[in-house]
């Protein structure tokens, strides 16, 4: 009787474990916004504008890029984009992602500013 409690038990926890593995995988952009393509997608997404000045604005970008399913690296922060350009005043906001093969795929943050 303890040997199949104790069985039973092993495999609720391995399908647990084996669920909730299959639960966070993502085929596609890592970031689930956008269209997601298994072979390709490239797209940019404006999040915030307000009205441009006349100056020439500066474009500043901050990225994440992810190699396979399992290795994310780098800061898509819009602190960072703005400090990559030398940005103090922000006018405009997007998003930039590709994905190929879903085995490397990116997501850029871009500001443009002065």
């Amino acid at each position: 009787m303890k040997q199949k409690l104790l069985k039973h038990i092993s495999n609720v926890l391995f399908g647990l474990t084996i669920g909730s593995f299959i639960s966070c995988a993502n085929i596609g952009q890592p970031q689930g916004i956008g269209p997601t393509g298994l072979i390709y997608a490239s797209f940019t997404l404006a999040l915030s504008e307000r009205p441009l000045p006349k100056q020439t604005l500066k474009q500043g970008k901050a990225c994440l890029k992810r190699y396979g399913f399992f290795y994310v690296t780098g800061d898509g922060s819009i602190h960072s984009a703005a400090e990559n350009a030398g940005i103090q005043e922000i006018f405009r906001i997007e998003k930039e992602a590709t994905n190929y093969l879903s085995l490397y795929s990116t997501l850029c943050t871009v500001v443009w500013g002065i």
